[in-house]
């Protein structure tokens, strides 16, 4: 395995942004699918020993991971748009690599938890978006992600967290990351799971970001579970519902089989078979 780091911080020089991706040389019989994961941390940190581990474990699964590291609280305030600005050159430089990381370009997927998933509902509303590209200088095709996952996400900063002197660190105008507030019918298929008993985050930031893809037509799906505190990355070692399958029984069990085109218009995911995201290289 190759690890390979690019630093982003063209925009912000005094940021440590970067790119960490997790290349598998022996993945070369195919193209094959890109996940970038953006990890939670309130902005402040990244728990890089947690967030490899989430990496490692898309990487066993066939997907050429990245890790972002995205600018924080102490490097640049207020914060955004600075994520979502390292979050759009990180797709980029992925797409831009493709042939060297044998990743297809059509399937480079956007991962977030907590923050991470902030970060990245706010940035598949605003891939389209000519003011992206004018901040980016690339194309709307070199920004678009394939699909979303987000686990446990930040959507708004209206659903209780953070507060208000932590937010001001965040943005000078919190309606501009309330990402509930500004989908579009071009986002990417979005995947989400959260927690109805999460204390941190409330899994009606999750519900929000889902009617909202929903009033716009998106294909998405949602998953609450009753049972699980926040920052549990998949879950795996957590029996969330003891009548639940064992192959279900966690959000990677679930992840691993969402099925893109028996319900998404190819205008989004342009397979031509009926695959799941385990088999995306298919």
């Amino acid at each position: 395995m190759q690890i390979i780091k690019t630093p982003l911080n063209q925009v912000n020089p005094q940021s440590q942004a970067e790119l960490i991706s997790y290349v598998d040389p022996s993945l070369t019989d195919a193209l094959n699918p890109a996940l970038i994961f953006v990890p939670g941390g309130s902005y402040t940190h990244i728990d890089f020993k947690q967030s490899e581990k989430v990496a490692l474990r898309f990487l066993s699964l066939g997907f050429q991971v990245s890790i972002l590291r995205y600018s924080f609280v102490d490097e640049v305030q207020p914060l955004f748009p600075a994520p979502l600005l390292e979050t759009a050159q990180a797709i980029a430089t992925t797409k831009q690599n493709a042939a060297q990381w044998h990743v297809d370009r059509q399937k480079v997927m956007l991962m977030g938890f907590s923050v991470g998933g902030h970060v990245v509902a706010n940035y598949n509303n605003l891939w389209s978006s000519d003011w992206l590209q004018a901040q980016t200088h690339l194309s709307a095709e070199d920004l678009k992600p394939a699909a979303t996952i987000l686990g446990y996400p930040v959507i708004t900063p209206f659903d209780g967290f953070p507060d208000q002197p932590t937010l001001a660190q965040w943005t000078n105008n919190p309606d501009e990351i309330a990402a509930d507030q500004h989908v579009t019918g071009d986002n990417a298929p979005t995947f989400i799971w959260a927690t109805t008993d999460d204390q941190l985050v409330s899994s009606k930031n999750a519900v929000d970001y889902f009617l909202a893809l929903q009033a716009h037509q998106v294909p998405t799906e949602l998953h609450l579970y009753h049972h699980g505190t926040h920052g549990m990355a998949l879950a795996t070692k957590l029996r969330l519902m003891t009548s639940v399958t064992k192959i279900l029984a966690s959000p990677i069990g679930l992840l691993v089989h969402w099925h893109f085109y028996a319900s998404y218009n190819r205008a989004y995911f342009p397979l031509i078979k009926k695959i799941d995201l385990y088999s995306l290289k298919a």
